[in-house]
């Protein structure tokens, strides 16, 4: 290593730890470099899991370059070791590159806003297949006494969430 260089921080999680908040400002990004993080939204006091992450991912990137709070919560799922870099760490790197460099990284961060958007919405529509489904296997089980009712939910319930998922697409495929 040069004299000089820079060193980047490295931290260990454990799981259960949400390091970053939605709605808050958050400064830097973090490379996993082992263990699992999940990325996830809240609708109401419910936890949608939107995505989780493993060794190479990069989480928070987008914090790097604009100066906008965080859309998603990030938790650790299986304790995990991260590099941090830090905005000012980065903007000094970024300093450094050329015009062009940064134009590419303007258009890649706009993509990235529209990806980020698409899958938090994917797994808000996952979620209400999911209490649809739960909705119907319950109502088609009110007559059964409620100690036989957990072996038909457990066996009905995959079943009436494909149904729902293909009622969905039926309608949509309908309006089009």
């Amino acid at each position: 290593m040069s004299k000089g260089a820079d060193v980047l921080e490295r931290n260990c999680m454990p799981a259960g730890k949400v390091f970053i908040r939605a709605g808050e400002e958050n400064a830097r990004a973090y490379v996993i470099q082992n263990g699992k993080v999940a990325a996830f939204t809240m609708d109401g006091d419910q936890k949608i899991e939107v995505e989780v992450f493993g060794p190479g991912a990069i989480i928070g990137e987008k914090c790097l370059i604009l100066d906008e709070p965080a859309v998603l919560n990030f938790e650790v799922v299986e304790a995990a070791t991260v590099i941090v870099i830090t905005r000012q760490d980065f903007q000094k790197r970024l300093h450094k590159a050329g015009k062009s460099i940064k134009t590419v990284l303007d258009h890649a961060v706009q993509k990235l806003m529209h990806y980020e958007s698409l899958e938090v919405s994917r797994a808000l529509a996952q979620k209400d297949i999911s209490d649809e489904a739960h909705q119907l296997v319950k109502g088609l089980l009110t007559d059964i006494p409620e100690e036989q009712r957990l072996p038909y939910e457990k066996n009905l319930l995959p079943h009436a969430h494909e149904l729902m998922k293909a009622l969905k697409e039926i309608k949509k495929d309908r309006a089009t």
